[in-house]
């Protein structure tokens, strides 16, 4: 079988949420549950250049919502945990099974083999001061801790870390974007623990729903909990060809074999052509995996948040520009929350993009609707 790459691009922009115009419905539980489903999770980052990595992955889509809504559902109804998914993420609840396979298995293989593993941990001895700590005076921040010692206090700081990873403390709520931690018990359901081949799988079939068809290449990556490497990448791919929960095919333009899950075959040329404008969070679940973005879409994106100012070729926090399907170039923002000023620092269009009536009228309603988001109260941008 072989299919052509355009209906594999429209496939992979509906089951990213971007088969329709942001704004075009409204976010409800529902919606957020069944994007969490799809894509696996929002990725979490502390950058707050104009907002918070998830809350800013969600307006992507579904334009301005209410914040605290959304963390109700997160916080109170517990509709979602905070754990390893692509890198730190929002996980749906439902797959907690999964998450807590990683916690038993924690450290992964590769992790114990790193040198900066043996200074990242910390003693048992400082692990069971903190999981007293917390049994006793219930849930707390990092900055809370205050040991007899100023070395013990950094240790059992970085230990609320590595209990979190091992699933014996977890987050329980958000205050002011600080995380507050808890017993594990007192915060995640009780459920049993995903099987190793689940897990391993998990790899395989959440880059599939989320992505549509896709490469082994296009996968590595997308979901980083697990990471397996090549060996185990080929086994899970032969194990779920064998029972039949993957198929594979040929895509118009590339030599090596593409993978989707059967009912992604019988909806593939149901995906609607991509309408309308957005800007996309630097850690939206589209771009986790950038080479697929570059092969499929000739979008060669680096985030260059860590690059020296002097050598950065767009911008601190470049959000690409996405226009009835197509990445057709970049800005670089910045919200000035004391002014409340939205400033668009340099617009840039990729190398042979003519930008249209529609694309600069899309952009400047795309920015004017991210003001709202933000709160700010002024907007200033370069010529579109």
């Amino acid at each position: 079988m072989t299919v052509p790459a355009a209906s594999v691009v429209r496939q992979w922009l509906q089951l990213q949420g971007y088969g329709q115009p942001r704004g075009a419905e409204r976010l409800t539980r529902q919606r957020f549950t069944d994007h969490l489903e799809r894509t696996g999770g929002l990725q979490l980052d502390s950058i707050n250049a104009l907002d918070r990595a998830h809350y800013l992955t969600l307006w992507s889509r579904f334009g301005p919502y209410d914040r605290a809504e959304l963390d109700a559902w997160v916080y109170d109804e517990r509709r979602a945990y905070e754990y390893w998914g692509h890198e730190a993420s929002l996980l749906p609840i439902t797959h907690l099974p999964l998450g807590l396979r990683r916690m038993r298995r924690f450290p992964p293989e590769a992790w114990k083999r790193s040198a900066w593993f043996a200074r990242w941990s910390t003693s048992p001895a400082s692990k069971r001061r903190v999981l007293r700590l917390l049994r006793a005076k219930g849930p707390m921040e990092r900055a809370e801790i205050r040991q007899s010692t100023p070395e013990r206090t950094r240790e059992d700081k970085q230990s609320l870390l590595v209990l979190w990873h091992q699933g014996r403390v977890a987050v329980a709520r958000r205050r002011h974007a600080r995380k507050v931690y808890d017993l594990a018990e007192r915060v995640y359901p009780a459920v049993a623990p995903a099987s190793t081949a689940q897990y391993r799988d998990n790899w395989l079939l959440q880059g599939l729903r989320g992505n549509g068809i896709a490469s082994e290449a296009h996968l590595v990556n997308y979901w980083t909990g697990p990471r397996p490497d090549a060996a185990l990448r080929r086994r899970i791919l032969a194990r779920n060809l064998k029972a039949g929960r993957i198929v594979s095919m040929q895509v118009e333009g590339f030599r090596e074999r593409f993978y989707a899950l059967p009912e992604h075959l019988d909806t593939l040329d149901g995906a609607p052509e991509p309408q309308g404008t957005t800007l996309l969070c630097p850690f939206d679940s589209f771009l986790w995996q950038r080479r697929r973005a570059r092969e499929l879409l000739g979008f060669d994106y680096r985030l260059e948040v860590y690059v020296p100012a002097t050598k950065r070729v767009f911008g601190y926090y470049v959000c690409p520009i996405l226009h009835d399907g197509r990445l057709v170039g970049r800005l670089d923002p910045k919200m000035h929350r004391a002014s409340g000023l939205l400033e668009v620092k340099k617009v840039f269009f990729e190398a042979g993009f003519t930008p249209s009536q529609s694309l600069r009228q899309g952009l400047r309603t795309a920015l004017e609707d991210l003001a709202i988001f933000l709160g700010a109260t002024d907007l200033t941008m370069s010529r579109i």
